[in-house]
């Protein structure tokens, strides 16, 4: 049988692109990562992990105006 793979290639993950708004006071970071920059309010993060392959996704999105504000994949230790 294949193997099911629910992941995103995280081919051309650019990690300078992804760390980039991680600027400024850590106030100004934290509140940047966790609010969307379209309306202000707060993130719903959802968090997807395949322990077979140590990979976690991330996936922000906007309860507010409904936009998907970033999806990431995360490598586990």
């Amino acid at each position: 049988m294949g193997e099911r793979n629910d992941f995103p290639s995280d081919e051309g993950n650019d990690d300078a692109e992804i760390f980039s708004q991680l600027f400024g006071s850590t106030q100004e970071a934290v509140a940047r990562y966790t609010h969307c920059a379209l309306c202000g309010a707060n993130l719903h993060f959802t968090h997807l992990t395949d322990f077979s392959k140590n990979l976690t996704q991330e996936t922000a999105r906007c309860p507010e105006c409904g936009i998907k504000a970033r999806r990431l994949l995360h490598r586990l230790q």
